[in-house]
């Protein structure tokens, strides 16, 4: 079965497990006890370069994962000693932070340009992709209640 031609180029499986991998411990490493192992179970990558150097990478995670990420504000002093709070853990930080160090953003942007060469032999992308690298994050929950509001962005 042939994939549709988008002119997109998905990052390849054994690229997004690993890249899975390291937000799964990073979220474990940084809930500790309090990991259940549902949040750090749910966890999946999704990514694709699109706009020629925009690599969209896609957090398939319960839905919970953005509270984490980005925080909630104190709503009243009802809930516990922080007032019902959460801080944010700031995960998608230091996930774009390995991802660096790692070198998978690097190995991600070669994949991208041997695509590119063998569809389009006659671009010379590589001094541009070196320059102008961007990510972006989008985020998709799972297991979400009745009252979950999609949409929530992803503070990075």
């Amino acid at each position: 079965m042939a994939y549709a031609n988008t002119g997109e180029f998905n990052v390849l499986y054994p690229t997004r497990r690993r890249m899975a991998n390291i937000l799964k411990r990073i979220v474990d490493a940084e809930l500790g006890e309090y990991s259940e192992g549902t949040l750090v179970n749910s966890i999946r990558i999704n990514a694709k370069i699109t706009g020629f150097q925009k690599l969209e990478i896609q957090i398939v995670a319960a839905y919970y994962f953005i509270f984490l990420n980005n925080g909630v504000p104190v709503t009243s002093n009802q809930y516990g000693p922080n007032g019902g709070s959460i801080a944010p853990r700031d995960f998608v930080d230091k996930f774009t932070i390995a991802l660096a160090n790692t070198g998978i953003t690097a190995e991600i942007y070669a994949q991208y340009t041997e695509w590119l060469t063998k569809k389009y032999p006659l671009v010379e992308a590589v001094e541009v992709l070196e320059r102008q690298q961007k990510l972006v994050y989008t985020f998709e929950a799972l297991f979400a209640p009745p009252s979950f509001t999609p949409g929530y962005a992803l503070d990075v």
